[in-house]
């Protein structure tokens, strides 16, 4: 969603002062109780609140080698990619259905917009590993639609940090947002070449679903959707962000800096079209036609890595 205010002086979004000691969860509770939460949540009203000192961890997260599977032949990742870079969002998710659902949390969790991810991934991940999830509430920003909140991921191997996900959120409709006025990182590039398409199979929410826990009704059914606003069914953004990488991303690149932001929902059934650029390393998923971008990206190697990496066939 376009804005064309600066985002803060630094481009960087940097967490709150404050840093709450997390409420370990030893338990996930399952996604119908989140979603019902979710729905109660409705009831609170559209204003704008500083953000709580909320934090939530896992601890000793295995990197299961059958779900990561399951996952990467929907998303459409090769086993030469290694564990999906996309993979820890989908295991901290539940945390970030227990955050926005809190009490405390100002904002209700329907009808929020997914505005962006930034994935910065500093070392590969295995399957068989064991990770530590630390989801906490990050800055605001005010935004022409209303509030934008961020939520920030870490994860670690062995108390080092090997991943981190800063998630952006438009709560709309709230008046007088607070925090640095808002803007979308990426801009369109003309220099995007036509690389592949796809059909998106109308049962494609259910199927994701069952691979990433997230059962938000606006992608299952076409009834359920209606009721939300929707004549159809929409796919998760996070799918649209992960099968995009999983066909621009080379193999064994351990250091990566991503960059996601959503632009038009993709209804289901639907026909895309990817769009990329590789020496950049943008890339946009479209309509079939070309004309209407659902996502917008980016990726490169971390800055340590050196830069012929961020294309195979420019070494």
């Amino acid at each position: 969603m376009p804005n064309d205010r600066p985002r803060n002086p630094s481009g960087k979004a940097s967490p709150p002062a404050a840093e709450p000691a997390p409420r370990d969860v030893t338990r996930l509770p399952s996604p119908l109780p989140l979603f019902v939460r979710a729905l109660l949540s409705s009831r609170k009203p559209a204003r704008a609140e500083p953000l709580p000192s909320l934090a939530f961890a896992r601890r000793n997260v295995l990197l299961d080698a059958g779900d990561i599977a399951r996952y990467a032949r929907l998303c459409g990742f090769t086993a030469s990619q290694g564990v999906p870079p996309t993979w820890p969002h989908l295991l901290a998710f539940p945390l970030h259905m227990l955050l926005m659902t809190d009490r405390t949390f100002p904002f209700a969790m329907l009808g929020m917009v997914h505005l962006d991810n930034r994935i910065r991934q500093h070392a590969a991940l295995a399957p068989g590993e064991r990770l530590d999830l630390d989801v906490r509430c990050g800055p605001l920003f005010a935004h022409d639609k209303g509030q934008v909140f961020t939520v920030l991921t870490t994860a670690r191997r062995n108390g080092v940090v090997v991943w981190t996900g800063e998630s952006g959120y438009l709560r709309t409709g709230v008046r007088a947002p607070l925090g640095a006025p808002y803007r979308a990182a990426l801009s369109a590039d003309p220099s995007l070449a036509k690389s592949a398409a796809w059909h998106v199979p109308g049962d494609l929410g259910r199927q994701y679903a069952r691979v990433s826990g997230d059962y938000n009704p606006i992608h299952l059914w076409p009834i359920t959707a209606r009721l939300f606003g929707f004549p159809r069914p929409i796919i998760h953004g996070m799918w649209s962000f992960a099968r995009s990488l999983a066909a621009v991303l080379p193999a064994d690149v351990p250091s990566l800096d991503l960059r996601v932001e959503f632009k038009r929902p993709l209804p289901l059934p639907g026909e895309v079209t990817l769009w990329r650029e590789p020496r950049s390393g943008a890339f946009e998923l479209r309509d079939a036609a070309g004309t209407v971008p659902h996502l917008r990206g980016r990726w490169q190697c971390a800055p340590t890595a050196p830069p012929s990496c961020l294309d195979p066939d420019l070494s």
